[in-house]
């Protein structure tokens, strides 16, 4: 009997001498496949004109779970359209999940971005930045997933008085980048301090829903904005939504580029709210309660009945002569969109 639980003793600790062997095998392969990924990865954007470095890149945890963490990362496009510069990046790989794996962003990160753009940006800063990358059999990139808790724009090093909370971003189909779709939802921070009005129950939030398409060229993909301008190309945008309670409008339309790379685009939209939102400009003083019936009056001879009994005013909102404008109504100049 005694023998018997020697050879079982025995046996046992060959078998997890032989588990802890294997397990440290599988690791050290598991290392080495993602080492070999990171550079061919960088090795193939540096190819295409990309600038990507960062000081030390560590990969820790166990075949079942694989962090690899990025100091320092750095990347940009050849064009200048965008700098990105960070603290870290965590990614995070489970094997039973090969194609779709996290990430996080810890401390500083910043988005330098082109100023020549319609509402220049400065630099943008992140917080509480989470991704979520979805990758093809092949290996290709298909859909992201971001939530960012707090977006923040710098002009030299002065912050700009609103900031965006709770942003998620969902970009689809990048397999086919001239047909890609994308979600966008935020709020904005601060801007009833800004605009001088007491603290609001609900935040000023904006959805956007929108698709890339219409380009047709015997070239795989344009080389620049005006070469996807002259290929047809079209942003449609399903939904642009504007909430603030009890005020929302919605819209929906196209837009592109005229000759001169000035946004060109044309949406039907209308105001839901309009009523209650004239009252509470009334209580804040901007319009004289003696003046508020006329304006009401006329609002509701331009507002249409929806079909469950309630009223909306329908806004047309055009792009176009350098200017955005809402109805008649200019409401501010553009800047063209060159060097892209």
């Amino acid at each position: 009997m005694l023998v018997k639980r020697k050879k079982l003793f025995a046996s046992l600790l060959i078998f997890l001498s032989l588990a802890i062997i294997s397990w440290f095998i599988l690791f050290e392969y598991s290392v080495r496949w993602l080492e070999k990924g990171i550079e061919e990865f960088t090795s193939n954007l540096r190819h295409k004109g990309y600038i990507v470095s960062y000081s030390k890149v560590v990969i820790a945890g166990n075949p079942f779970l694989l962090t690899v963490t990025f100091q320092n990362p750095h990347m940009k496009d050849p064009k200048g359209r965008f700098d990105w510069q960070g603290q870290e990046m965590v990614i995070v790989i489970q094997p039973w999940q090969p194609f779709t794996f996290t990430s996080t962003f810890p401390g500083d990160q910043k988005l330098i971005v082109p100023q020549n753009t319609p509402i220049p940006l400065g630099v943008l800063k992140f917080e509480g930045a989470e991704g979520i990358f979805s990758l093809t059999s092949r290996g290709t990139l298909e859909e992201v997933n971001f939530t960012i808790d707090s977006i923040s724009s710098f002009m030299g090093d002065q912050p700009q008085p609103v900031s965006l909370g709770d942003t998620s971003l969902n970009i689809k189909n990048l397999i086919n980048p001239l047909n890609l779709s994308f979600l966008l939802t935020t709020h904005v921070v601060n801007l009833e301090k800004t605009l001088g009005l007491p603290p609001r129950d609900a935040p000023f939030t904006v959805d956007l829903e929108a698709t890339l398409s219409g380009y047709q060229s015997k070239y795989a993909m344009p080389k620049s904005l005006a070469e996807w301008r002259d290929g047809g190309g079209v942003l449609e945008v399903g939904l642009l939504k504007f909430t603030w309670p009890p005020l929302m409008l919605e819209a929906n339309g196209t837009l592109t580029l005229d000759r001169n790379m000035y946004p060109l685009g044309a949406f039907s939209s209308k105001v839901i709210g309009y009523q209650d939102a004239l009252a509470d400009i009334v209580k804040l003083g901007w319009v004289k309660k003696k003046n508020a019936a006329g304006i009401s009056f006329i609002l509701g001879l331009f507002s249409v009945q929806d079909e469950g009994g309630g009223k909306h005013l329908p806004v047309p909102i055009t792009i176009q002569n350098k200017a955005l404008s809402v109805g008649p109504a200019k409401l501010f100049k553009l800047r063209p969109l060159e060097g892209f």
